[in-house]
């Protein structure tokens, strides 16, 4: 079951978490995602295509925002509050946030989203 959690949780969680493993853990609770699978979801997906997200090869590329630091940003898109949810419809459907966004929809299924979000909550 899904805790619910405030931005402020969030970003304390994860912030807070000086190793690595710990905030994988802390990751994959707060979205019930696997952070491992989520590395190799933004690579299969055509994210490193426009964005620059930290520790995935290939990843270097200025079209988009970099996917650093995630966990402490208070907006997601510049519109929506950072959670889970909001991390998960964002990659899932782009267009119903922003339609006027350059992210295009990929069809990423709900298991792909949330092991996506785990990762880049922890992505530092």
């Amino acid at each position: 079951m899904k805790h619910p959690i405030t931005k402020c949780g969030l970003i304390a969680v994860l912030t807070l978490s000086a190793c690595s493993d710990k905030a994988s853990k802390q990751s994959r609770l707060l979205t019930n995602g696997n952070p491992d699978r989520g590395k190799t979801a933004l690579t299969s997906y055509g994210c490193v295509a426009c964005h620059t997200i930290p520790g995935v090869y290939g990843s270097n590329s200025l079209t988009a925002p970099p996917l650093i630091g995630i966990s402490q940003r208070s907006y997601l898109a510049g519109m929506l509050e950072n959670t889970p949810d909001n991390l998960r419809s964002w990659i899932q459907h782009p267009r119903k946030v922003n339609p006027h966004t350059a992210m295009p929809e990929q069809g990423v299924t709900d298991q792909d989203a949330l092991d996506m979000a785990a990762y880049l909550y922890t992505a530092r």
